[in-house]
């Protein structure tokens, strides 16, 4: 008996929708210019989303800010030399 677990597969407009973003946002952080890429599966020219997987929840989980910390999931200046 097999215990993987099956993520939805979707679009960047379908994770804009859900995020309630604009749909070119989502394809900019997917870009390797950007500086913690959106986790992505590329189909060829096509780029899916795995709803629900630990990597989408944890890339959005690093941009949570509370109040007391505004550097959330940034790396300090300090730090970085």
């Amino acid at each position: 008996m097999s215990t993987e677990t099956k993520y939805q597969f979707i679009t960047s407009e379908q994770l804009a929708e859900r995020w309630s973003l604009p749909a070119s946002w989502v394809r900019e952080q997917v870009r390797s210019r950007a500086a913690d890429p959106l986790p992505h599966i590329r189909f060829g020219k096509y780029v899916r989303f795995r709803w629900g997987s630990p990597e989408l929840e944890d890339w959005a989980q690093r941009r949570i800010i509370g109040g007391h910390n505004r550097v959330a999931g940034r790396v300090r200046q300090e730090e970085a030399e």
